[in-house]
């Protein structure tokens, strides 16, 4: 298969780079800085990884990595949406600007660069599009507002994908991973700029919503897990739309569909309210 992944530089998207590769497939990495190609280049020595300068929130780029693909190999087998950003702060305290960043990078490019490869894939009446989403796409949790509304809207952008595209044998999945070892939780973890702010009603909450998050790292996944379910995919005839991925993940979804909405909410008031 030839397979573009979108945002390669680390965490799910270096792995699955490198493990879809290790199977056999031809990939193309994007970075948005291909400076920054390092760590995968080392970890895909020798491997047919090739690393592409490509920030999916810039049309030009995505256009040219596609038809680069397109005119090399002649076909595009598989495409995964991983690249993301995380934005934590309370919503009323959140500049438009940030909030627009967010569903630029989650959500519009997303789509973009669905829309571009979908000619090749019904061109030959195959393909596999897989979105990385999050737990955060199906529960909703305080202080990450922007974030779990981009993913919100990616579950339903992709369940309706999947309905539009099957008649062309095309297959369509969602990664629902919980919190992992990766730079999405470390460096593409940002905080709203005005969280800082001294009349941020808001901060006492953000503050131990922060401390709750650093006393569980050491609980966090393995990103090698999730970049091994995305690869077995892409060897499958047919697969659920789906994949919860993670300890923390599983729990939090069993227990929204089985307990009553007010206990969940009871729960987080519980843990989130400062000491």
């Amino acid at each position: 298969m030839v397979i573009l992944i979108t945002g390669c530089r680390s965490g799910f998207g270096l792995r699955t780079a490198v493990t879809a590769a290790l199977r056999g497939h031809t990939v193309y990495a994007g970075l948005r800085d291909l400076t920054t190609a390092g760590r995968l280049r080392e970890a895909a020595e020798g491997l047919p990884v090739h690393p592409v300068q490509l920030d999916v929130t810039d049309a030009t780029q995505r256009e040219a990595v596609v038809s680069a693909i397109l005119d090399t190999h002649g076909r595009l087998d598989a495409l995964i949406n991983n690249a993301g950003i995380i934005l934590g702060g309370s919503l009323e305290m959140l500049s438009e600007d940030e909030v627009r960043r967010v569903f630029e990078v989650n959500v519009f490019a997303v789509w973009a660069l669905i829309q571009a490869v979908l000619p090749a894939m019904r061109g030959v009446g195959s393909g596999a599009i897989i979105n990385i989403s999050s737990a955060s796409g199906r529960i909703a949790l305080p202080g990450l507002g922007a974030y779990a509304s981009s993913k919100f809207a990616l579950e339903g952008m992709t369940e309706s994908l999947r309905h539009e595209v099957a008649p062309f044998g095309i297959r369509v999945a969602l990664i629902e991973p919980g919190p992992y070892k990766t730079d999405m939780m470390v460096r593409n973890r940002a905080i709203s700029r005005n969280a800082d702010r001294p009349d941020n009603p808001y901060a006492p909450y953000t503050a131990r919503a922060e401390d709750v998050f650093q006393r569980s790292r050491s609980s966090h996944g393995d990103p090698q897990d999730v970049a091994d379910r995305i690869v077995s995919l892409l060897d499958r005839a047919a697969f659920p739309l789906r994949h919860p991925m993670g300890l923390s993940a599983k729990a939090r979804l069993a227990f929204v569909r089985m307990a009553p909405f007010a206990l969940w909410e009871a729960l987080l008031r519980y843990v989130l309210t400062p000491r």
